[in-house]
């Protein structure tokens, strides 16, 4: 940890210290106390680059007086700390700092100077926690800042955008915004309208940077306070940290940038198809550790199965509903939304679903199959839904998502598990790499296992051989006869084209290879 050159000075560091790390070197981190630490290896050692950037205020540093009280225990009670510590993405040696006593300070030479924004912030209550500020990764001298007061009762939000090093701040969040106080937000890194704000009453959007803000309502998603806020920049997804000491992921933030860039996705139609992320054929195996969890068991879901499609919805309001349910007294069967799949010009698959009831940004899940046929059953089926069928193989699938009369159509890319390394010849004969812990089994036959078990039982015959061993044998006879066909299908079909094509460049290093008869065995 930091220490300072001074030994007369007692560092105080929060429960929540601040923690930065420089994104133009990532052997440099930042470390806040009341002062901002710097190290150039990783934390080996600390440098001191600043002076006490807090109020160092001594009425809020009593806490060696207990005042009747039993004094605090863990040594994190402390105030007059820094909370914030953030580097610019775009501005080497600009950082943002800010304290748990409503200070902000930044510099742009490294911390060799600091300068003080903290009174231009207007309508913040002096004192207040500075709990985030995020710096833009699209303009210089922009960020975002989060402020709270409700260790004091004050409930009201505070969140303010600089766009000129803080010499001006203005508040993008009040009262008639949110309900109660903010703890965090994030810009999307791509589309500066689409904003996240986290607050103590759950998750907000703005999809206008920042001038309108909504609740995130989900079925899912409980209401809960949102203490941090990232977007994962490969998988567009927002990572959600809670109070309750519980991560969530909302997958693929892209039908919110595109809603955020042109809002005529919302006026346009009754229905919008959003590009899906591509879809992957995964592999699934039993995890390590339990096979089955206990009573509250802390972990995680996995992301759902399936082709993750997503749409937007409006139920279009009939033009006289009154009339409407006079004419007919019984309650009208809900429209359907249809999605059709194709392969090419051949229509593949079709579901089905019952229209949802409100406007908002919806999920389906197509698991990649075809359409099949009915399985044999006793009793005849009353469902409506299609039979599925065999899965697709990897390629570009046309979708075809419909609503009475509107149509929205895109293209879904389908590939195979990057996770899985291609070694299937070596597979035949030793099984695939398994790097799991414990006591693992192969569910699996190889030629090595065949072998082993033909050993094992002829091994332990000492009276003569029975049926069993002979039959044994003959299965890794068949095993390996298999394998080696396909090994030597390999080497006269795949192997020569790529062998031909590295000698051609004159530094071939493959040694020649012969047929193997499989004949006699």
């Amino acid at each position: 940890r930091p220490t300072h050159p001074d030994p007369t000075i007692k560092l105080r560091f929060n429960w929540n210290a601040a923690i930065g790390q420089d994104p133009f070197n990532n052997s440099t981190v930042y470390f806040g106390s009341q002062f901002v630490h710097k190290s150039t290896d990783k934390g080996l050692t600390w440098e001191t680059i600043s002076t006490d950037l807090t109020t160092n205020d001594p009425e809020k540093q009593k806490q060696s007086e207990s005042g009747g009280l039993t004094l605090d225990a863990t040594g994190a009670e402390n105030h007059c700390t820094i909370l914030v510590l953030e580097p610019s993405p775009i501005e080497k040696d600009m950082i943002w700092a800010a304290s748990d006593d409503g200070l902000v300070h930044y510099t742009t030479n490294g911390g060799i100077t600091w300068t003080n924004v903290s009174k231009n912030i207007k309508k913040l209550p002096k004192g207040s926690w500075i709990t985030q500020i995020k710096a833009s990764n699209k303009n210089k001298g922009e960020a975002l800042l989060i402020a709270n007061d409700y260790r004091r009762f004050n409930y009201s939000p505070y969140a303010y955008r600089t766009t000129n090093y803080g010499k001006t701040w203005e508040r993008i969040v009040d009262e008639n915004d949110v309900k109660t106080f903010t703890y965090s937000i994030v810009e999307d890194p791509l589309n500066p309208n689409l904003l996240f704000l986290g607050t103590d009453d759950g998750l907000y959007i703005s999809l206008d940077s920042g001038k309108n803000w909504e609740k995130f309502n989900s079925k899912v998603f409980p209401t809960v306070p949102v203490k941090d806020l990232i977007i994962h920049p490969r998988e567009n997804d927002l990572i959600i940290g809670t109070f309750g000491r519980a991560v969530w992921v909302l997958d693929d933030i892209r039908p919110l940038r595109e809603i955020a860039s042109n809002n005529d996705v919302k006026n346009s139609s009754s229905i919008k198809l959003f590009e899906p992320p591509t879809a992957y054929l995964a592999s699934y195996q039993q995890p390590t550790g339990s096979r089955f969890g206990a009573d509250a068991l802390y972990q995680g879901e996995n992301r759902k199965s399936g082709a993750m499609i997503s749409y937007y919805f409006n139920p279009k309001k009939e033009e006289n509903p009154k009339k409407s349910e006079s004419n007919n007294p019984k309650k009208t069967k809900k429209d359907s939304i249809v999605l059709n799949i194709y392969n090419g010009e051949k229509l593949i698959r079709t579901l089905k679903k019952t229209s949802p009831k409100k406007e908002g940004v919806f999920r389906w899940y197509w698991n990649m199959d075809e359409k099949g046929v009915a399985r044999p059953s006793r009793r005849a089926s009353n469902s409506n839904r299609e039979p599925s069928g065999v899965k697709v193989i990897p390629g570009e699938y046309k979708l075809v998502l419909s609503f009475k009369d509107e149509k929205s159509e895109n293209i879904i890319t389908v590939e195979s598990d990057p996770r899985l390394n291609i070694d299937t010849i070596v597979a035949l004969y030793l099984g695939k790499e398994d790097k799991r812990q414990g006591i693992v089994r192969n569910p699996e036959s190889t030629v090595m296992t065949r072998l082993r078990t033909a050993s094992s039982y002829v091994g332990s015959r000492k009276s003569g051989l029975s049926s069993t061993e002979f039959r044994l044998v003959e299965h890794a006879k068949n095993e390996l006869k298999e394998a080696l066909l396909k090994t030597n299908e390999f080497f006269t079909k795949s192997w020569t084209s790529i062998k031909e094509k590295i000698s051609s460049e004159n530094i071939s290093q493959f040694k020649e290879t012969t047929t193997i008869k499989v004949d006699d065995l």
